[in-house]
């Protein structure tokens, strides 16, 4: 895999550049060597430099970035630039090197059969601007964060759906620290947390006096804020309908106008809404409105809970566990037999609730290596779904049935997907194709 490799300095000129860096564009090192970013985007050669973002925030970054040759073709590269600092902290460099996606694709794919082999495996995507990360193995999220990068540079509106805690906020945030506008405001709200009154407020901003209670220099809203930014709504389905029409006629006109005030202000912003029950059911009960449900739904994207995607628990258990860990001044670690019992549990509070049960985990036990019976939820007197995750149906109780049982119940946990299946029980994919056949399940 060829490596292109250039080298800015402090004012963002290019010092060097190597000629891998140069294929592909028809260009030479006078066309690059003593120009600026910025010259050069002008001129055309690139859209969205990866660099500019270290150079706005000093962290290493890396990106998918479009380079446009001479003849006017466009090709993705994926980037990662990082900066060099001197004895006083001052940035004095940025280093970029970059790969064309088809040939990181091939090598990728590569890496990932060798990786599909290996116990507890996974990706982080990370954070920008100290945001949150995405922790994830399965196949499912994979294509999941793909899509999402795909779609992040884009005005479209995204609608999330899934489950609580599945961590519908977390690719909010995700799909806006990875667009260009990863710099500008992520504004943040859910429609279900405040009655219609205050939430009206709260989007659209108002003048001073507008009401009783208002503050004497008027408030700018939510929407406001999120100019040039990402604007999110969470649980959108909670929204009340005269606050739906309004919201719909800021999609229409992207403008606003304050409460107590008749002047419409310009507003640009990227819209993500996130929901944990369908609208299409809304619209049909008509709690939602059609048109603002069609306006959203440009690019839909579901997040399957955590027990359709089992290879994510170890991950995120272990993130977790190392976050607590360092949090509280531990250091612990589960059983093999601890890790298989929660990796089977279905998790009805999904991420969310895996998060706190780790933690829980973290303050309440008190062996550096946490076993099942080290587990003491049972005689805790607070109300807890987490004695069900390790002593309920499906784990414990599973155990206690017959084999033909269990894979039956295995089978219809993860939809008849055989892979998921073994993987479940705890089996090769071989011995349960074996199983299958033994009791006639085929």
């Amino acid at each position: 895999m060829h490596q292109g490799l250039c080298i800015l300095d402090a004012e963002q000129r290019f010092i060097f550049i190597n000629k891998y860096a140069l294929d592909h564009n028809g260009r030479s090192k006078s066309d690059f060597i003593g120009f600026t970013l910025a010259d050069l985007q002008a001129k055309g050669y690139f859209k969205n430099p990866v660099a500019t973002r270290v150079f706005d925030t000093f962290q290493p970054t890396s990106a998918v970035q479009q380079s446009i040759s001479t003849d006017g073709k466009i090709q993705n590269f994926l980037v990662h630039a990082y900066p060099i600092f001197n004895a006083n902290g001052k940035l004095t460099y940025v280093i970029a090197d970059r790969v064309a996606v088809t040939e990181f694709n091939e090598e990728y794919n590569q890496v990932k059969s060798l990786l599909s082999s290996s116990q507890g495996s996974y990706y982080v995507a990370p954070p920008k601007n100290g945001k949150q990360e995405m922790i994830y193995a399965d196949p499912l999220m994979e294509q999941l964060v793909c899509n999402a990068l795909k779609i992040a540079d884009l005005q479209s509106s995204v609608l999330l759906l899934g489950e609580s805690g599945t961590g519908k906020d977390v690719m909010a945030h995700f799909i806006h620290d990875h667009s260009h506008t990863y710099n500008k405001n992520f504004v943040a709200i859910n429609c279900a947390s405040m009655p219609e009154s205050l939430l009206e407020s709260e989007l659209f901003g108002y003048e001073k006096g507008a009401f009783t209670g208002a503050k004497t220099t008027g408030k700018i809203g939510l929407i406001e804020s999120a100019d040039k930014g990402t604007l999110f709504l969470d649980e959108i389905n909670s929204m009340p309908l005269s606050l739906q029409a309004k919201l719909l006629r800021v999609l229409e006109s992207r403008t606003i106008t304050r409460i107590g005030s008749v002047k419409p202000i310009d507003v640009d912003f990227r819209l993500i809404a996130a929901t944990n029950e369908s609208l299409e059911a809304c619209v049909a009960r008509k709690t939602f409105r059609a048109d603002l449900y069609y306006r959203l739904n440009v690019i839909p994207m579901t997040i399957p809970p955590l027990r359709e995607r089992r290879k994510d628990i170890r991950p995120q258990i272990d993130y977790f566990l190392d976050k607590y860990c360092s949090k509280y001044g531990y250091q612990k670690q589960l059983s093999n037999e601890l890790y298989k019992k929660l990796e089977r549990a279905e998790w009805p509070g999904n991420t969310r609730e895996l998060r706190n049960f780790v933690e829980r985990l973290v303050i309440m036990t008190d062996s550096s290596t946490v076993k099942i019976k080290d587990i003491p939820w049972r005689v805790d007197n607070t109300a807890s779904s987490h004695s069900s995750v390790i002593h309920g149906h499906d784990i414990s109780d599973d155990e206690e049935l017959d084999e033909e049982t269990r894979i039956k119940r295995a089978l219809k946990r993860n939809k008849g997907h055989r892979q998921n299946t073994a993987d479940d029980l705890g089996i090769s994919r071989r011995t349960l194709q074996y199983k299958l056949k033994k009791y006639h399940l085929l």
